[in-house]
């Protein structure tokens, strides 16, 4: 029976034409090196997951709280910055995120970061793989305009 084959054991280079580069031993100070920021996530309630969320959203049930869609200019959306009344936009469009509070991972603080005002940078920078129309569809209340010229 043959011998099991094995890998050669890597030796260190000494020639200098190697295209690697040596290995370094030394770290930079911790005072430079960016320091990642932890997402956190919150315990929700029973009833509260994002399967509990999507059996909400298509329930039929009014989670825009408005008869039609809307134009939403900033001084609008500025009045709706409470629990229990809040509104955001994102990409230029508006969504009642108030029925969504109870069901955002990181906790009802963090999502009212962004009621009464344009959260499209903010959740840009810590949602770029969340589809937010997808998401929040079943909340849209309308879409952004600019104040009216006086």
């Amino acid at each position: 029976m043959p011998p099991p084959l094995s890998l050669p054991t890597p030796r260190p280079s000494t020639n200098s034409t190697s295209l690697m580069p040596p290995p370094t031993t030394t770290k930079a100070p911790t005072s430079l090196t960016p320091k990642a920021k932890k997402r956190v996530k919150v315990a929700l309630t029973p009833g509260h997951s994002m399967m509990d969320w999507g059996a909400l959203k298509s329930s039929g049930k009014d989670l825009r709280g408005v008869d039609s869609l809307m134009r939403v200019t900033p001084s609008i959306l500025k009045q709706h910055n409470k629990r229990d009344d809040a509104w955001s936009s994102f990409n230029g469009k508006v969504y009642n995120i108030t029925p969504y509070i109870e069901f955002h991972p990181g906790g009802e603080k963090e999502l009212l970061r962004v009621a009464g005002r344009d959260g499209t940078k903010l959740f840009a920078a810590t949602h770029a793989w969340v589809n937010v129309d997808f998401m929040l569809d079943a909340c849209l209340v309308g879409f952004m305009v600019s104040e009216p010229a006086s």
